[in-house]
């Protein structure tokens, strides 16, 4: 097979940017000093080189270091490719809590969402997924704060991860851990669809708009590879340790994705690192991951468009945990049965209070 000129150039500067980083890395561990220990760990495993070199072949690779603001200066991060960075995540997602909540116990979730102002939401999920809460007014409390209870509101057709918690964590359960064959199994697989590729075109009589909700087919894009990948880190409450590894591998083997090398921080105001896929589109499409420095924990997710007018929508994951009661705080007591209203029906649940962004003068 022909190989055209310039890739073949490039991939050899890459290459030799590869062979330099690797040599700066083994300087720095051999003096054991500024190279953390998760990123010796990375650093020392001898299928590293393969990943990389994986990741060079997509042209997915970012060779950086990251200065991160911490209150006391700006301290760096030797995230060197987005293949260690991604196969580092990969580790720590590997030693997550195996177990899984009681069918009758509640999720916990506390996000920070901006499109464009910004708004804190608590939120509770049954594990079951029979029922769903979150803390907002109702005509039947006035300007009293309560925590509303329902039945989850489910607008798709079909099902989708996230929306019935034991039932995705079955689900993520029977995906393959290879990375390539869990790339494949969820690119087919109609159940975790969700966001937007750009790169499809818009839906039929929609005035050149995209429908988030109408059936989507296969994911056969790089860009809709990534969005499907990013939309189970972001939906799934509870995802099997060994899966959740295979989900940040799978991310490296897409083409396009990249390490972000100057410091961003998610909805929340956190900085940290920054995993990127430029959709290449007529909107100028753009999606990041934000995952923790120090744990390469997942965070958050932000999406840009740059097209009529400039747009961004995030959102930052901030606390989880497992609970006994819808509007209990993990460690805190039960709420009062009086501070707790319960709606017939399905319910769409009320979302953060947003304050609005200043206008542009």
């Amino acid at each position: 097979m022909n190989t055209p000129i310039g890739f073949k150039r490039r991939l050899g500067e890459e290459l030799a940017l590869l062979e330099r980083t690797r040599a700066e890395h083994a300087a720095e561990e051999a003096s054991g000093r500024g190279v953390p220990p998760a990123a010796r760990r990375v650093l020392a495993r001898p299928g590293v080189r393969r990943t990389v070199l994986v990741g060079l072949a997509a042209a997915a690779v970012a060779a950086t270091v990251v200065a991160v603001p911490d209150g006391r200066g700006t301290r760096p991060l030797h995230a060197t490719t987005v293949a260690q960075v991604l196969d580092a995540a990969a580790e720590n997602a590997a030693k997550g809590p195996g177990g899984e909540p009681g069918p009758h116990q509640w999720v916990y979730t506390a996000t920070v969402v901006c499109e464009p102002g910004c708004g804190r939401r608590n939120s509770w999920q049954r594990y079951d997924g029979a029922k769903s809460a979150s803390v907002g007014k109702t005509h039947l409390t006035g300007d009293r704060d309560v925590v509303i209870l329902g039945t989850p509101f489910l607008p798709h057709r079909a099902k989708k991860v996230g929306e019935q918690p034991h039932e995705t964590r079955e689900i993520l359960s029977r995906l393959p851990t290879d990375p390539r064959k869990l790339l494949a199994r969820v690119s087919n697989d109609p159940f975790f669809a969700g966001g937007l590729d750009p790169s499809e075109p818009p839906a039929p009589g929609s005035g050149n708009r995209h429908d988030f909700l109408r059936e989507r087919p296969p994911a056969v894009t790089p860009g809709a590879q990534f969005a499907r990948i990013l939309n189970i880190l972001q939906s799934a409450s509870s995802i099997p340790p060994r899966v959740n590894a295979a989900l940040y591998r799978a991310l490296a083997l897409i083409p396009g994705t990249e390490l972000v090398g100057t410091p961003m921080r998610d909805a929340a105001g956190r900085p940290g690192l920054t995993i990127a896929f430029d959709f290449h589109d007529r909107l100028r499409t753009r999606e990041y991951l934000f995952l923790d420095p120090r744990t390469y924990a997942y965070r958050g997710y932000r999406m840009d468009w740059r097209g009529e007018r400039d747009f961004s929508h995030s959102y930052a994951h901030v606390a989880t945990g497992v609970v006994d009661h819808p509007g209990q705080m993990p460690g805190g007591p039960a709420p009062d049965p009086s501070d707790i209203v319960e709606l017939p029906g399905p319910v769409v649940v009320p979302g953060p209070i947003v304050v609005p962004a200043p206008k542009k003068r």
